[in-house]
């Protein structure tokens, strides 16, 4: 049984005008039965998924220290020292979040070194009413498996001497840092970053493990904040999927690949769909280097590719996809029933626009059987979930 934190473990340094973890402080089991009581609310609203069976919450390993990747919008302070932190919500005001109690140690050491050598270097915040200064945001992310920090430095134009050198001493300073990556972002809006890339200190990718797998990962591409938990929703998206040997499957959605590669264990084909560059070109590296010849990338939107494969392929028994927060279109959900696969499993970041798309799928004859929610992210609200739907009159 999971030990209860103490008062003294869960004590965050910006807490309370960090919004962030509106959970924290709250006994972890009161924690999931929240997240599990907002998945139910929102299956409840549509009667096509009253059937639907609501499993327990599989909890985190970690409650904190968990994530492995942070984005911090840079402010300057009146004594012209910078300070990172978090939009408060449907604002511009920030709250700071430089040693976030939930962000891996080793973020929280590269952020606060880069803070304090960027302020002696007399690098200033990029001011969007006035236009002026460089240093916009901070994006970081950590590899369990090589111990390292991949640093992006986000400015609205070029990268400065004074830039270059930041990166130079930033790597004398921190032993974990990896690569340093600048990136030019001047659109105004609360985009992070922009199509622009450049190394400042090499290596420009993190290589991480999730369970069997090695995957690469360049600075534009997606990967799970917490990766022991991602792990769990992929051996459940598989079990669920059940893929035979011979079988075909289709995963959309599918980032830098780990669902697709899980599926490749067992289907005899897989392909893999993605709309960003980034994250097929990282997929396809990662096809190679975990030796899957069996799966296969395609890139670009899915309302584009599936109609194009439902052309080429004989038959799909299978799809998967784990879209943005979103969810996906009608076309979509069209376009994957007109490929009539015995089975859909859906993983979502939303429970909302899960139960939306799930009550669009039960019009189009496939019928959800149950939801398994997970705790991607301890001491937020976020719920992360595993849905399987089944065509009508299919034998799985």
């Amino acid at each position: 049984m999971r030990r209860e934190l103490s008062p003294a473990e869960i004590r965050c340094p910006h807490a309370p005008s960090c919004v962030p973890c509106p959970l924290r402080g709250l006994p972890y089991r009161e924690q999931l039965a929240r997240k599990r009581r907002s998945l139910e609310a929102a299956i409840a609203k549509y009667r096509s998924l009253s059937g639907v069976v609501v499993e327990d919450v599989v909890g985190s390993r970690d409650l904190f220290g968990y994530r492995n990747a942070a984005k911090l919008a840079v402010r300057s302070r009146r004594d012209g020292s910078l300070v990172a932190g978090v939009y408060q919500p449907a604002s511009h005001r920030l709250a700071e979040a430089s040693r976030c109690s939930v962000h891996h140690p080793a973020l929280n050491e590269v952020i606060a070194a880069t803070l304090a050598e960027a302020s002696a270097l007399g690098i200033e915040a990029f001011d969007e009413r006035r236009g002026d200064g460089e240093l916009r945001y901070i994006v970081a992310r950590y590899s369990a498996l090589l111990r390292r920090v991949l640093l992006v430095l986000v400015t609205a134009g070029p990268p400065s001497a004074q830039l270059r050198d930041l990166a130079r001493r930033l790597g004398r300073r921190c032993r974990s840092l990896g690569g340093v990556v600048h990136n030019r972002n001047a659109a105004p809006g609360n985009v992070i970053l922009g199509p622009r890339y450049s190394t400042l200190r090499s290596p420009a990718e993190l290589v991480d493990r999730v369970g069997f797998l090695k995957l690469r990962v360049s600075p534009a591409s997606f990967l799970q904040a917490n990766l022991w938990t991602a792990r769990r929703i992929y051996e459940t998206a598989l079990e669920w999927a059940q893929p035979a040997a011979g079988d075909s499957a289709i995963d959309l959605f599918c980032g830098v690949g780990p669902l697709t590669f899980h599926l490749a264990t067992r289907a005899a084909r897989v392909i893999g769909i993605e709309e960003a560059p980034s994250a097929v070109g990282d997929a396809r590296s990662n096809q190679r280097r975990n030796g899957f010849h069996n799966a296969r990338f395609e890139e670009g939107p899915a309302d584009e590719v599936l109609p194009r494969l439902r052309q080429q392929l004989s038959g799909v028994d299978v799809v998967t996809l784990n879209p943005t927060r979103k969810g996906v279109s009608s076309r979509v959900l069209e376009d994957i029933a007109a490929l009539s696969p015995a089975r859909v499993v859906y993983v979502s970041c939303d429970a909302e626009t899960l139960a939306r798309d799930l009550d669009r799928l039960a019009e189009l004859a496939y019928r959800t059987l149950r939801a398994r929610p997970f705790d991607m992210l301890p001491q937020t609200d976020h719920v992360e979930v595993v849905a399987v739907a089944e065509r009508a009159g299919s034998r799985c």
